[in-house]
């Protein structure tokens, strides 16, 4: 099965790329201009031109799955925002539909479900992925939403908690993330799933085992 990959060129899409081989994934990786294709070049990774800010329903063609991992960044303003992480992801669901995609992996964000207990400036920024996430569970398409903390750049422990509570801090490595979300491709029991992703102490590999 083929999986399109939008955000691709991202901290988190790049590292999902560059594992594609390891965990068996063929993957087709959405990039926004040509000079991108390098950055996410890999074994088992193939690469499309498309732009979630314009178009992008060819990158469809011939996959059965999607990864949407596209983000503005924390550098950018409310309009980005609006444009990618809430039109992007709707109109990215939309397509899914009209294309019978099999199985849509979510990448939201800690605290989506309760955006206006966020910090006041980023507020607009939850809001977008709470509209997000809710217009994806209203969907015919199965899907798994992955709602991960603070991303760091430090190496990835292969382990992960879905308990907040539990958790020691609010910190994931994204090289976590990228594995959760192969992890979710790699299961029919991630389908249906809502999961905050903290570090911690459960394998990977056991997190859609657990109940």
């Amino acid at each position: 099965m083929k999986t399109l990959v939008i955000g691709a060129h991202g901290k988190i899409g790049r590292i999902l790329c560059r594992r594609a081989a390891a965990h068996g994934l063929d993957l087709r990786a959405m990039v926004r201009s040509e000079t991108q294709r390098e950055a996410v070049a890999a074994p088992g990774v193939e690469t499309v031109v498309g732009d979630v800010e314009a178009e992008f329903a060819h990158a469809f063609e011939g996959c059965d799955r999607l990864v949407f991992t596209a983000g503005s960044g924390g550098h950018t303003g409310g309009d980005k925002t609006l444009l990618v992480d809430l039109y992007g992801a709707i109109r990215a669901i939309e397509e899914s539909e009209a294309r019978g995609i099999e199985h849509f992996v979510m990448v939201s964000a800690l605290r989506a479900d309760r955006p206006l207990e966020g910090p006041p400036a980023m507020r607009h920024y939850f809001v977008a992925k709470h509209l997000a996430d809710e217009r994806l569970l209203a969907s015919p398409v199965p899907s798994t939403i992955l709602r991960p903390g603070r991303l760091t750049d430090v190496p990835g422990s292969g382990c992960i908690t879905s308990d907040v509570g539990a958790a020691r801090g609010f910190d994931i490595a994204r090289e976590n993330v990228a594995d959760c979300i192969a992890a979710a491709l790699s299961t029919r029991a991630a389908r249906g799933r809502v999961v905050d992703l903290l570090d911690g102490e459960l394998p990977i590999e056991e997190l859609f085992a657990a109940s």
